[in-house]
């Protein structure tokens, strides 16, 4: 199943749902760039735990990956878990459901990670700093630099990202929080300098970004924000402006074709993750490692 939708000139959305990875794949063009994002699975390695047709998880996105062509694997944000208790302590099933997503992540070979302020209250929690790609423009600490540079088919692609700085009244132990507006424009400013397109992720930052974009040098921007609906590409401020979808419930697939180093066309795709996609074996040995884990310490938390 297949529905189009038109934006912008040049723009286009597809949704696809069901039927096997074959036929969810993108019919043959010319992109010179493809993008995959997913994000906001707080922690979740497996599917949503919704009883009618549960969607998302990261075994499925590893399966639809392994069968497409090659493209950068990018993560937007609110991906661990910032659950707490009402004494403010860190939940403990939140602690051990972020210890196996960092695995997961680190799995499906992801390109680049952003952090977003809910990201920063797990990380403040954790006792070693995952290894992965972390990156943000305006959040600051261990193991987070402020932007990737990644090549793709001989393009350079600098990525960077923004996030709501949070409220003052809550910690984030180790890591600091800049202005969203300020912060990132020297860091933009830089990579255009040594890129050939830039992308950067909206974490809760929208008005931040809009008055970043002025500036004419971002090309692509991917915002999170709980979406849900279907909604195809726009530009603005010269840059194309797409949203990922809330907890990484469907796969997003950017297409990019150039002409003359300017975006002519984007088609965003959004792959379900549905109950037709096959899980991925690798991914599921981890879903299935998480889920024996979780009911241990629930064995041991509750005496049952």
């Amino acid at each position: 199943m297949k529905r189009v939708a038109r934006g912008d000139e040049g723009l286009s959305a597809e949704w696809v749902a069901e039927g096997s990875i074959q036929s969810r794949l993108a019919a043959p063009d010319e992109a010179d760039l493809v993008l995959y994002y997913l994000g906001e699975q707080k922690g979740d390695i497996s599917p949503c735990g919704c009883l009618d047709n549960p969607r998302g998880g990261l075994p499925r996105a590893a399966s639809y990956l392994e069968a497409s062509e090659a493209g950068l694997v990018l993560n937007g944000g609110y991906w661990l878990d910032d659950g707490a208790t009402l004494d403010g302590s860190p939940m403990a099933d939140a602690l051990l459901k972020n210890e196996w997503f960092v695995k997961g992540l680190q799995q499906l070979g992801t390109t680049a990670v952003h952090v977003g302020f809910d990201d920063l209250i797990g990380l403040s929690r954790m006792t070693t700093t995952p290894d992965l790609p972390m990156f943000s423009a305006n959040l600051a600490g261990e193991g987070i630099v402020s932007h990737i540079i990644a090549t793709h088919q001989d393009l350079k692609i600098g990525i960077t990202g923004v996030s709501h700085p949070g409220s003052i009244t809550i910690s984030t132990p180790g890591y600091t929080r800049e202005d969203p507006a300020l912060a990132p424009e020297q860091v933009i400013a830089t990579l255009a300098e040594q890129t050939d397109l830039i992308v950067l992720f909206n974490h809760g930052a929208t008005k931040a970004t809009k008055k970043l974009l002025k500036s004419g040098l971002v090309d692509i921007v991917i915002d999170t924000a709980h979406h849900r609906g279907f909604d195809p590409p726009f530009r603005h401020g010269g840059a194309i402006w797409v949203r990922s979808h809330d907890q990484g419930l469907r796969l997003g697939e950017l297409r990019i074709g150039l002409e003359g180093g300017d975006i002519a066309w984007a088609i965003d795709r959004k792959i379900d993750m549905d109950t037709t996609m096959p899980d991925h074996p690798d991914q599921a040995v981890l879903a299935k490692e998480t889920k024996r884990a979780l009911k241990a310490l629930d064995a041991k938390l509750f005496n049952r």
